[in-house]
């Protein structure tokens, strides 16, 4: 790989990009996690929005979607959410005996196991990043939470290496996070927002569905744009060795 050398005002400016992609993936990781509770609903109703459209059709309905339900939320809005989580995301009803718990291994492990090949896949990609679970969530690995989180934790990472200086470094992890968006994210998100949107009645978690398949797909190009900007992506780890070098 050929490292481009980058002036201080455009790395400070990928800098702040790969930031800014980590609160975004931790925002996107605890709506998935367990129901909002109502300081969390309060203050997304007090955030400005619009902060964050990037003028992708889907991120745009999804935060409209949210906008609407939140403009009218009532006492009994923090109960109605946490309801269609629960039903939902938290697997207590199914479609047509679908259940639709955002893990990778009830959509892509054809046993359905909570604990199938695909959490195993995702344990050993986090192991190799010298990562782990924290605690006892009671959810494997290939949780949809668990693997937004990893992308924000790559995030930063990135942005630490291009403080450093080590912008070859910098730049594997952007390609580490491309593979895994693609190979471990969108391999079965698809499938998860099909069901999830057959069984949601209400508005809200329907934007947050929208607004997640809208950045994912919004984030491959961000980040073949900051991998542009540091001269292109390693081809192999020899190549990215000797780059650094």
């Amino acid at each position: 790989m050929t490292i481009t050398k980058v002036s201080a005002e455009t790395m400070r400016t990928l800098c702040d990009i790969l930031e800014d992609r980590a609160d975004f993936y931790l925002m996107l990781a605890g709506f998935y996690f367990k129901p909002l509770t109502q300081d969390q609903i309060d203050a997304m109703a007090a955030q400005d929005h619009t902060a964050y459209i990037e003028g992708d059709s889907l991120i745009d309905e999804g935060f409209d979607d949210i906008r609407r339900v939140l403009r009218k939320r009532h006492t009994g809005t923090r109960r109605i959410l946490a309801t269609e989580w629960t039903s939902t995301f938290g697997g207590a009803e199914a479609y047509k005996g679908r259940y639709c718990v955002p893990n990778a291994s009830v959509f892509l492990d054809k046993s359905g196991s909570t604990y199938g090949w695909p959490r195993n896949a995702a344990s050993r990609i986090y192991r190799e990043h010298s990562l782990r679970l924290q605690g006892n969530s009671g959810m494997p690995e290939s949780h949809l939470s668990f693997e937004l989180e990893f992308l924000a934790t790559l995030s930063r990472e990135a942005a630490a290496c291009l403080r450093s200086g080590d912008t070859a470094e910098a730049a594997a992890l952007l390609v580490d996070s491309q593979t895994f968006i693609r190979e471990s994210v969108l391999s079965w998100f698809p499938a998860l927002r099909d069901l999830a949107l057959r069984m949601l009645k209400t508005r809200f978690y329907r934007g947050v569905l929208r607004i997640t398949e809208g950045y994912l797909d919004l984030d491959l190009e961000t980040l073949e744009d900051v991998l542009a900007e540091l001269g292109g992506a390693p081809i192999c780890p020899a190549e990215t060795t000797e780059a650094a070098a």
